[in-house]
């Protein structure tokens, strides 16, 4: 399914005959009746999804895509949620709310609160003090003027800042308890664009110098408790706090995009994304010094006078927000202040067959996972991946069997598929099909489709066969591929087709019959009636369950399972858009904004058996069905990989596909192979050949838990080794299912064996 960040969780209103039930906002999904399994997904290289806004004792942080509200954190693990909006003055502890009338403080390590009352023709700025907080007022010209106003502890309730006359336009850049940085543009045609350090003790605002050359200001500036670093490109000055007329030139050697002051030092980054690291520059002109390795955000100004930043240190990937201070001698110390968690690796483009997972991760760099779940009972999954591949020099198209620009899939014999265009075309565009053996170090192989295709899509996947949905100089069509073979196969699919097997199944007429195509023949050995009465729009088949629609809109949505004739109309039509859907064994999956939910009709009836959300605002972003089992995967907003059960009986087991030659050659590796495609897991096989003329029987091979296909190569020879006579024989797979569902498989079939060579006494007739 495609991946759809950020939608939002709407409740799915469900309609069938006469009788709705809407759901009310979401919260925690209750638990899957069919069980439940998940894997986290392992730590992120890059930087937490979090923006440092203070810091006191402790950090207040926000999400960098508002996922959750913006927090304080300490170290001893508290973490209170911020009562204000986005209107807010910071000091270390302190937040006050700056969007209301009254001014609303909160110290958030020591829980005490105060109101500042409204003044009039007062409007809140975005700097307090331990004793005041700085206000604006509007001249009758419109210009601004600047008011300190006194806190409870303060008797001073108003005092008008000097020092600056009325401004066109402020802003406040940095603040500490004892003063505030300002950019600002005076007022008039001629107003000067400038920065001052208004002092809240004497209530006046000290002009700061311009930039070398005049008639301009600094790039960027930054407060510190003794200097204010200027920078304007590669230059950069350290200005006294209290006298901005002593001025001491800093030698910077790139142009960076944020500073600071702390003691004599400058800290600045290089403003180059491609080098990191946040070096502090001596005001005495010596050489820099490494401080910070990466820096994500803002160096923020604490409380204490240090410069604070979410960074990692040299020798550490760990992301921390971490403390840049002075000892009392003036050197450099750097220390961890707030362990911060770290930022779950991107998951996308997931895939299961036969119990058998897959996730595209991107990070670092990018890679495909593996997992293996259970294939009975509730789900469980391995914590750790058990194959990868990693996009490399020597493997560079590793993530192309994941890809994200049609789509992947899970053969259900052990690989994965997926698509790329060249050139990251969009359009009309040359395909090439990725083919990657699910293991660690599995074979890649391409297939080109060919022309030039629009909007190419895996619709389904089974064993060596591959159906892909695409235009063709804007006419929509269809492609099936046998991957094993590495070409087109020369039938042409209707948009409306479904895959299982060898099966190939289209509309055959208007009235709401499907023909099967066996693609190993080219012939129809299959009719179901879908008691529709219409050609269907949309399909999808599997095994013996069928879905489909007579228009685009969704109307006639129902399943069909041919072993009963039971149709059963499904609810979709209610919904707007109608969502992406998946159809299992016995169960559909459909997704309404980002909210998927599972439908169960193993019983014969409807039941919406599970509802896989997360809670508002954190909505699926990817999910996939295992075809062959009673799985359904999906990717949460915090890329955790979750595994639901389905309850109810699954299918028999049978064999959906097979390439057993009729005539083997024992002489000869390339007639030796046989393979059963297999339409669910089985715990046990074994095969077993007759011979035809003696009546004896050799037991071939045997084997334990196997997912999707049987593949052996026949010798001419037992699994004791000994030799059996040429000839013809009966073979027959017996098969136990994983899952204790249905019946043992029995699949039968002839070959007659040539080439067989054995020692004399040790043939077997």
């Amino acid at each position: 399914m495609q991946r759809a960040v950020g939608a939002a969780a709407l409740a799915l209103a469900t309609c069938i005959g006469a009788v709705c039930a809407v759901p009310t906002a979401l919260a925690a999904a209750a638990p899957a009746p069919g069980g439940e399994a998940t894997v986290a997904s392992p730590p992120s290289a890059f930087a937490p999804y979090l923006i440092l806004r203070a810091a006191g004792t402790g950090m207040l942080m926000s999400d960098r895509y508002d996922k959750e509200p913006t927090s304080w954190r300490s170290a001893d693990g508290r973490r209170i949620p911020s009562d204000c909006g986005a209107g807010q003055a910071r000091l270390g502890d302190e937040v006050a709310c700056t969007v209301g009338k009254e001014l609303k403080i909160r110290n958030y390590a020591s829980g005490a609160t105060e109101s500042v009352p409204a003044r009039e023709n007062r409007a809140w700025s975005t700097a307090i003090s331990p004793t005041q907080v700085l206000a604006s007022e509007k001249d009758a010209d419109g210009h601004w003027l600047l008011h300190l106003l006194g806190r409870a502890n303060e008797p001073r309730k108003d005092v008008p800042v000097t020092g600056v006359g009325a401004m066109s336009s402020y802003a406040v850049l940095d603040s500490d308890a004892r003063g505030a940085l300002v950019e600002y543009w005076g007022a008039g045609a001629e107003g000067k664009h400038r920065h001052g350090v208004l002092d809240y003790a004497t209530a006046t605002m000290k002009e700061l110098p311009e930039a070398p050359g005049g008639g301009s200001t600094y790039n960027h500036v930054g407060l510190g408790s003794k200097w204010i670093a200027m920078v304007q490109f590669d230059k950069a000055v350290m200005v006294s706090r209290t006298d901005p007329a002593v001025v001491r030139t800093v030698a910077n050697d790139k142009y960076p995009g944020r500073v600071l002051a702390v003691g004599d030092w400058l800290i600045a980054d290089s403003g180059d994304a491609s080098d990191p690291v946040v070096k502090a520059y001596p005001s005495d002109g010596s050489a820099p010094r490494p401080v910070l390795d990466q820096l994500d955000g803002p160096l923020v100004l604490g409380a204490d006078g240090s410069a604070y930043g979410l960074s990692t240190v040299n020798g550490s990937s760990r992301w921390a927000v971490h403390r840049i201070s002075v000892d009392a001698q003036g050197a450099l110390r750097v220390q961890e202040a707030l362990a911060v968690p770290a930022r779950p690796a991107d998951r996308r483009s997931i895939a299961i067959a036969q119990g058998d997972l897959s996730a595209l991760h991107v990070d670092s760099t990018e890679s495909v996972l593996g997992y293996r779940t259970s294939v009975s009972g509730p789900p469980s999954i391995t914590q750790a991946p058990v194959w990868r591949c990693d996009r490399s020099k020597t493997d560079p198209f590793c993530p192309e069997a994941a890809s994200r620009f049609g789509g992947t899939a899970a053969t259900g014999d052990g690989r994965i598929v997926g698509m790329a265009a060249a050139n990251g075309c969009s359009s009309r565009c040359a395909v090439t099909v990725h083919i990657r053996d699910a293991r660690t170090g599995g074979a890649h192989r391409t297939v080109k489709l060919p022309g030039e295709l629009s909007h190419a899509r895996i619709v389904s996947a089974s064993g060596r066969h591959l159906l892909v949905s695409a235009e063709v100089n804007d006419v929509a069509g269809a492609l099936v591929l046998d991957i094993d073979a590495g070409k087109v196969l020369d039938i042409k699919p209707t948009s409306a087709a479904g895959l299982w097997g060898s099966l190939l199944w289209q509309p055959e007429g208007d009235k709401g019959v499907v023909a099967a195509t066996d693609l190993r023949t080219g012939q129809v050995v299959r009719r179901v009636d879908l008691q529709s009465g219409c050609r269907p729009y949309e399909f999808r088949a599997n095994g013996d369950w069928f879905y489909s629609t007579c228009s685009a809109d969704g109307a006639g949505a129902a399943a069909y399972q041919a072993q009963t004739g039971r149709r059963i109309p499904l609810p979709f039509v209610a919904e707007r858009p109608l969502g992406p859907l998946a159809l299992g064994d016995g169960y559909v999956v459909h997704e309404n904004y980002g909210v998927v939910s599972v439908y169960n009709l193993r019983s014969g009836a409807l039941v919406r058996e599970h509802q896989a959300s997360g809670y508002p605002g954190n909505n699926i972003t990817d999910w996939a069905v295992d075809r062959f089992g009673g799985r359904l995967a999906y990717l949460d907003q915090e890329e955790t990989l979750h595994v639901v059960g389905v309850t109810g009986a699954a299918s028999p087991l049978a064999v959906i596909d097979q390439n057993v030659p009729g005539t083997l050659d024992a002489k000869t590796a390339g007639s030796r192979q046989a393979r059963w495609w297999l339409s669910k897991p089985v715990s046990s096989w074994k095969l077993m050949a007759r011979n035809k003329t003696s009546g004896v029987t050799t037991v071939v091979r045997t084997g334990g838990e196997t997912r999707g296909v049987v593949d052996l190569t026949w010798d001419g020879k037992d699994q004791t080794g000994r030799a059996v006579l040429n000839g013809a024989y009966e073979w027959t797979l017996l098969a136990t299912p994983a899952d204790g569902q249905g019946a043992p498989l029995k699949a039968t079939g002839s070959v007659t064996l040539t080439g067989a060579t054995f020692a004399a006494g040790r043939g077997r007739p």
